[in-house]
């Protein structure tokens, strides 16, 4: 797997709104410039007055994906077991305020890691920002812009 290069996050593509919410993209991955195996549903932010967030598939090789998923999934499993370790270490301080503060550590510890696997999964995709008719993705690859500018759809 290709590293993204330093400035990658510096670097953007501005594709029409249209096009990238049918997924007119080339078969590049957007973070590395390897050809992409298959692409991930990223959503795009909600407005005051959209409510309705939309979808956009952004195209990933499938050694960028794994580490994606991996982390994702520590971020979402991370965060449910945290809330839960945190409720029950209110419930368990009413008897004993040692042992509650103890499960509340482990929940804080579970937390970071929640949040580790949040950060390092947004670094794995493009951040994209809606801009009237046009989708913006921030931190994509040199290649990945070449190709959809070249229109290897």
């Amino acid at each position: 797997m290709t590293e993204p290069e330093a400035p990658a996050e510096e670097l953007e593509l501005r594709v029409p709104l249209q096009d990238a919410r049918a997924g007119r993209f080339p078969p590049v991955c957007a973070m590395t410039g390897d050809p992409a195996d298959g692409a991930i549903p990223l959503k795009l932010e909600r407005s005051a007055t959209k409510w309705k967030a939309h979808t956009v598939r952004v195209p990933l090789s499938e050694a960028v994906f794994k580490k994606w998923s991996r982390r994702r999934s520590i971020h979402i499993k991370g965060r449910a077991v945290a809330a839960v370790l945190a409720s029950v270490a209110i419930v368990i301080c009413f008897r004993n305020a040692t042992l509650g503060l103890s499960v509340l550590a482990v929940a804080a510890a579970v937390h970071l890691a929640d949040l580790w696997g949040e950060r390092t999964s947004g670094a794995l995709q493009p951040t994209l920002v809606r801009e009237r008719d046009e989708l913006v993705l921030h931190g994509v690859h040199p290649d990945f812009i070449a190709a959809v500018e070249a229109g290897d759809r």
